[in-house]
């Protein structure tokens, strides 16, 4: 393939120089009038235009290696690949227990690679398990009621009234509890019950009025959905129907907690009427036998591939010594992940760890530093410079002649391509023993290939031009998102909104901002749980601490949640002749919950365009009014929906940890103490203004049906 021609001089002598500048005489010296090649003046311009170019001839042959060097003095580095992560859910050949009383247990060991398929135009993708994944077979203790927690009805005989009374009130409970020296965070367990059949007891037997959540530790609680995949979804009816099971995923945060004075990892099942069309309990569920097993678990996985005990090569001895890894890019270093270096201890030869550092600026002669460049694989030792004096001076230490450097072990990949959709991986390069297969049930995320050159030029105009000082409020906004990089996925940040004096109608005096965050916790807030919309204090310091860096001494910054203000809508539809009341209203409720939220819903989104832009909708602007016209709008667009009659709106302030006060809080709370109690009041006109650091959330939305 021939190579592209490259202009290197790009600046003509005559078009591009010596007449442009013949055409500015008339505008910046107008008696200049003899444009003859005798004229001392024309002389001079045509000196100039071709020094001109000559400079950027040269300039033009400057590699893109001297560009690099120029970027690293003022600071910047390429950014090197990341590698996307994704979940695998591993199946079990044979659910476990195997038998009553066996303990038969399955484990997934930490490196195993898991690839895509490979084909004739595609390359294998390889990922690798994080940490060791331990699948267990669950040990079921407990089966209680919230009324009478001190009986254990798990190994009586008598039938298990699952809500103790006729008809059971809202919010009964019962719990089972697992043995808490079993971790069953990730795992996949089906309850198998046989109950009583019962007939006309009211409960949809579709989605019943219940909900089922599990203990993450600290007195929390998270709701957990019953699996809706071919072959697992709930097939108990309510507990109306003889044999049934439900499927549950437990998240990553499924820990053991104490309650009511018993450790243990607790599922709740707590009955709840959330929508009309579910119906409710007219005799409680009779519940004669549960059995609980394990499907298989989950466990997260990168892309990326690893490398152990690589010899990179022999010391001369010199200083400034680099060495290459044969694969690149090397992901970032984890722990054990070090350069090795032959020493001599106690008359032996063994493999002692050196330390990697950015630079070897604060390295001694005697510190064993190395440095290492990600996107090349080059390994550098200290070098020795001369000082002011005349004397040279060793930075860092220098491996003695004849000694073997190797690199222990490390992970080289990542780039865009690991960004794999759902059910891609599904190859395993090891077998495991009881593993029957494996896939990722999500899309892998967060693959990046490394930066290029020009990516880094614009990057680099950015940085310059913000010198390193927060001054608007976009500046505050952006290095406030920054902090992501440093923090547990558990605490990241997801929208900031930086308030000033102007925006802030006369509540901020002059030289005062306010930042309104929101933590990510989209999960939560899909699930109808606002307690995560509170910031932290954690999250909190981590944010004012890097801020502080930037703000100016004169700036006074204080941090907050952001406002929520819930809203409500009562829509009056006409569906079309061809779809069920009830489908058609699910699914304006749905899209309804999905459009007037803070966060985007991270499960089973539907496409919401942005009114602006056209891109999916990713939240709730700050401070943007809402406006009637766009819900009948948005109401239009579901499938199923005729007609849109009436649009009503109405809206009250949302604590986020009051609003979920009867769920997280338990049975003990008082409903009159629960701001999910009272009624929002209705909005005049046809919008509806908040302020600009609030968002929307949605209430108890209420759609009816006409038929015309």
């Amino acid at each position: 393939m021939p190579l592209q021609d490259v202009t290197l001089d790009d600046l003509r002598f005559q078009a591009a120089i010596v007449d442009e500048a013949r055409k500015r005489i008339v505008r910046y010296c107008p008696e200049w009038t003899d444009y003859n090649l005798s004229d001392p003046g024309i002389t001079l311009i045509e000196l100039f235009a071709w020094m001109t170019e000559m400079m950027v001839y040269r300039l033009n042959r400057v590699p893109e290696k001297n560009y690099v060097r120029f970027l690293d003095l003022l600071g910047v580095q390429l950014l090197p690949a990341r590698s996307a992560r994704a979940g695998l859910t591993f199946r079990l050949s044979a659910a476990l227990p195997l038998g009553p009383e066996d303990d038969t247990r399955a484990l997934v060991a930490q490196g195993l690679e898991v690839a895509t398929l490979e084909t004739p135009t595609t390359p294998q993708v390889i990922f690798t398990v994080d940490e060791p994944l331990y699948i267990v077979p669950p040990k079921l203790t407990d089966l209680r009621t919230a009324e009478e927690f001190s009986v254990n009805w798990l190994n009586r005989v008598q039938t298990f009234v699952a809500f103790r009374i006729d008809p059971p009130v809202q919010r009964a409970s019962f719990y089972l509890g697992f043995d808490a020296a079993e971790r069953l965070r990730n795992h996949i367990l089906r309850l198998h019950f046989t109950s009583e059949r019962t007939q006309g007891t009211g409960a949809n037997p579709n989605d019943p009025p219940l909900v089922w959540e599990v203990s993450i530790g600290g007195g929390g609680w998270r709701e957990i959905r019953p699996s809706r995949s071919e072959g697992e979804r709930d097939s108990t009816g309510g507990f109306n129907f003889e044999q049934g099971s439900i499927t549950f995923y437990l998240p990553d945060e499924t820990a053991a907690d104490f309650f009511m004075g018993l450790e243990r990892t607790w599922i709740r099942c707590r009955y709840e009427t959330r929508k009309d069309t579910q119906g409710t309990y007219s005799r409680s569920p009779r519940i004669r036998q549960v059995r609980v097993e394990t499907l298989g678990a989950s466990v997260m996985a990168s892309h990326a591939v690893y490398a152990e005990q690589e010899i990179l090569g022999v010391s001369n001895g010199d200083p400034n010594q680099s060495f290459r890894v044969r694969n690149a890019p090397v992901l970032p270093l984890r722990s054990g992940e070090t350069v090795e270096v032959e020493e001599l201890r106690d008359g032996e030869l063994m493999w002692v760890p050196w330390t990697r550092v950015e630079d070897f600026a604060e390295s001694s002669m005697y510190d064993t530093h190395f440095t290492l460049d990600t996107s090349t694989g080059e390994i550098r030792f200290g070098p020795s410079i001369r000082q002011p004096n005349g004397k040279p001076h060793q930075y860092g230490r220098v491996p003695q002649v004849g000694r073997r450097i190797r690199i222990a072990r490390y992970r080289f990949g990542g780039g865009a391509v690991g960004n794999v959709p759902p059910n891609r991986l599904t190859t395993m390069r090891a077998a495991v023993p009881f593993i029957d297969r494996v896939t990722n049930m999500a899309p892998a995320v967060g693959g990046r290939d490394p930066e290029t050159l020009e990516e880094a030029k614009l990057r680099t105009r950015r940085e310059l031009r913000a010198q390193e000082r927060a001054v608007t409020a976009e500046d505050y906004e952006s290095l406030a998102l920054q902090v992501n990089e440093a923090l547990d996925p558990e605490q990241k940040l997801a929208r900031v909104k930086c308030i000033t004096p102007s925006a802030s109608a006369g509540w901020l005096p002059p030289g005062m901002l306010e930042l309104a965050i929101v933590p990510d916790a989209a999960d939560q807030v899909y699930a109808g749980d606002y307690a995560g919309l509170v910031p932290g204090a954690d999250l909190i310091r981590a944010i004012q601490s890097y801020l502080d860096h930037y703000r100016l001494l004169t700036t006074t910054l204080t941090l907050r949640s952001a406002t929520y203000v819930g809203v409500r809508v009562e829509a009056r539809i006409v569906p079309s002749i061809h779809v069920a009341d009830e489908v058609v209203v699910g699914r304006v409720v749905d899209m309804l919950r999905h459009y007037l939220t803070p966060l985007p819903s991270a499960a089973d989104t539907p496409f919401i365009p942005d009114p602006e832009s056209g891109e999916p909708w990713h939240g709730w602007p700050f401070g943007k009014p809402l406006y009637v016209a766009e819900l009948y709008a948005l109401i239009q667009r579901v499938k199923g929906v005729k007609h849109v009659l009436e649009v009503k709106i109405s809206t009250r302030a949302v604590d986020p940890l009051q609003e979920i006060s009867l769920t997280a809080m338990g049975e003990e709370a008082d409903p009159a103490d629960a701001r999910v109690g009272i009624a929002p009041s209705p909005v005049e006109g046809n919008r509806l203004l908040i302020a600009p650091d609030a968002l929307l959330c949605s209430l108890d939305h209420i759609v009816t049906v006409e038929h015309l």
